[in-house]
């Protein structure tokens, strides 16, 4: 269901470039090779740019700015978690008001949570871990596969499978 997402909406979007070119104006492509991000912060920069950051600039940064004015955590790290939650659940909020979306929305803020205290563990404790094709081979895999098991999550198939 991933890849029959990504080429539909894709599609789509560079249609719409296309389109905008021939009328002259430069529009900015909306998906920039996702599938190959070696963590799920790189792939939300990638994936349906225009939403993710839109998301990005108007809930998680606002989120960011309030929080840190108010004071209401002591800790970065439990802001930046609480802001990646928030910002992926009212995403899946977004798409619809079913257990999937919701669903959907928090794994993926899971995930940004995960991969956010997976990037600084590595950069305190694991400054050994080699950096080569295997290891960005092993990042690529991990981060599409739980891509994919989000996007069916994110499909209503299992609800169809699951619940009817």
């Amino acid at each position: 269901y991933g890849l029959y997402l990504f080429f539909d909406f894709a599609g789509y979007s560079l249609f719409a470039v296309a389109i905008s070119y021939f009328m002259g104006v430069r529009t900015p492509m909306n998906f920039k090779q996702p599938f190959k991000s070696k963590n799920l912060k790189e792939f939300w920069n990638r994936w349906h740019i225009s939403l993710s950051f839109w998301f990005r600039d108007y809930i998680f940064m606002r989120f960011i700015f309030l929080a840190t004015k108010k004071r209401w955590f002591k800790n970065r790290n439990a802001l930046s978690s609480t802001a990646y939650m928030l910002n992926m659940l009212l995403m899946g909020f977004w798409h619809g008001i079913t257990w999937y979306y919701i669903l959907y929305g928090f794994l993926q803020g899971l995930g940004l949570v995960v991969n956010d205290w997976w990037l600084r563990f590595k950069r305190k404790n694991l400054k050994q871990l080699p950096h080569n094709k295997f290891t960005t081979g092993v990042a690529i895999f991990v981060t599409f596969n739980f891509v994919m098991f989000t996007f069916l999550i994110f499909s209503g198939f299992l609800d169809t499978y699951l619940f009817k």
